[in-house]
């Protein structure tokens, strides 16, 4: 995909790498699963022009798909096909800390949508003894998560 930004043309990439984190590899070496229709001159050019790396070696696998039990039917079906890429590169190659999910991830979102619903449901009152009990454990575990962030 080419786009104009003044006398030069930009191509932006439209493929994905996703690293996989593999022990058993050497440290100058990396793993990433790649779509199926990328070659190995492609992932060579691919992380040397927008990573700024020097590629030395790539070797690329294709797994096929897991035969799966479909529940609604019953019957077993196979998953699409993976590729995998070991590239090897010039300089030592250290893997990115994994993200921390609940403060990253979900965590803000998750916090609106609980005030969200708490205001949704101020006035409403609840007769039934079960959702009653219900809410005051909850609510118990709510400050007892409280104290202990505090």
């Amino acid at each position: 995909m080419a786009q104009r930004f003044g006398n030069f043309r930009i191509y932006f990439p439209n493929i994905v790498f996703k690293i996989i984190p593999d022990a058993r590899l050497s440290k100058n070496q990396a793993a990433f699963r790649v779509p199926l229709n990328i070659n190995k001159l492609d992932i060579k050019d691919y992380l040397t022009h927008i990573y700024n790396v020097t590629v030395t070696d790539v070797r690329t696998t294709v797994f096929p798909g897991k035969l799966v039990l479909n529940r609604r039917t019953g019957v077993k079906e196979r998953q699409s096909r993976t590729k995998k890429a070991i590239v090897t590169i010039k300089e030592e190659f250290e893997y990115p800390e994994q993200p921390d999910v609940d403060n990253n991830f979900g965590g803000l979102q998750r916090k609106h949508a609980e005030l969200r619903t708490r205001n949704r449901m101020k006035g409403w009152t609840n007769t039934t003894p079960e959702m009653k009990k219900l809410q005051d454990t909850l609510e118990k575990m709510r400050e007892r998560a409280q104290e202990g962030k505090e």
